[in-house]
């Protein structure tokens, strides 16, 4: 089962690949429109992506990264569900309930099928003999809340999504993301997992980028007033 973990390991690839292409793509669409917006494409990429991380983090025995992009699965869906007619709208309390149904299905899926695995586990990639780093049980938990705050971001969004009744990236998005993504650089860089690196590396100029944006607009708007 090691062999297996180590040799499927470069597929997790995919989903940075899909992570780096939002970005990417709303970038060029905010340069285009010279403002900070998001279009279906940014979710649907968002949500490709929640999906292929979800399933090379359980291959490799990560539940605390398994668990966030499955929960975010269910946040990109809803934004998508958001940007349809309102006829088509889930109502929120469904929407709860699908998060919870999905964080308690994940769980027990490690539960029955990694019973004597450590939840926590520092993934091999074939071009490693070993892991580049042994962890502590500290280290994994500071991990974890760095990769909790970056992901804190879609979670913040889906509230104002719920609220403003729209799909939307505010200001907070941008910056949670920039914050979370220096943090979740540290411990990637630190465990030496490249597949789960990728996303906060790459979307650095991204988050920099449209907070400039931003912050141009809000000037723009107070001369003109």
């Amino acid at each position: 089962m090691e062999e297996w973990r180590t040799i499927l390991y470069p597929l997790g690839f995919l989903s940075a690949i899909a992570f780096g292409a939002r970005f990417i793509v709303q970038w060029f669409e905010s340069e285009l429109s010279q403002k900070s917006v998001v279009h279906r494409s940014f979710w649907i990429f968002s949500l490709t992506g929640n999906i292929l991380l979800a399933i090379h983090s359980f291959i490799q025995v990560q539940y605390h990264i398994c668990i966030v992009q499955t929960c975010n699965a269910v946040i990109s869906w809803r934004n998508l569900n958001l940007m349809q007619d309102k006829s088509k709208w889930l109502s929120f309390n469904a929407v709860i309930v699908l998060l919870a149904a999905t964080s308690t299905l994940t769980t027990a899926a490690f539960y029955f099928f990694q019973p004597d695995e450590s939840w926590f586990r520092t993934p091999i990639a074939p071009w490693q003999s070993a892991p580049h780093a042994d962890l502590s049980f500290f280290w994994h938990m500071l991990g974890t809340v760095a990769y909790l705050l970056f992901s804190s971001r879609f979670w913040l969004q889906w509230l104002i999504a719920e609220k403003e009744q729209k799909s939307e990236l505010s200001l907070s998005f941008w910056w949670i993301s920039l914050v979370g993504a220096l943090f979740s650089i540290v411990y990637f860089l630190h465990l030496g997992d490249l597949v789960n690196l990728i996303g906060p590396l790459v979307g650095l100029a991204p988050y920099i980028r449209n907070l400039m944006l931003m912050h141009k607009a809000k000037t723009a708007a107070n001369s003109y007033d």
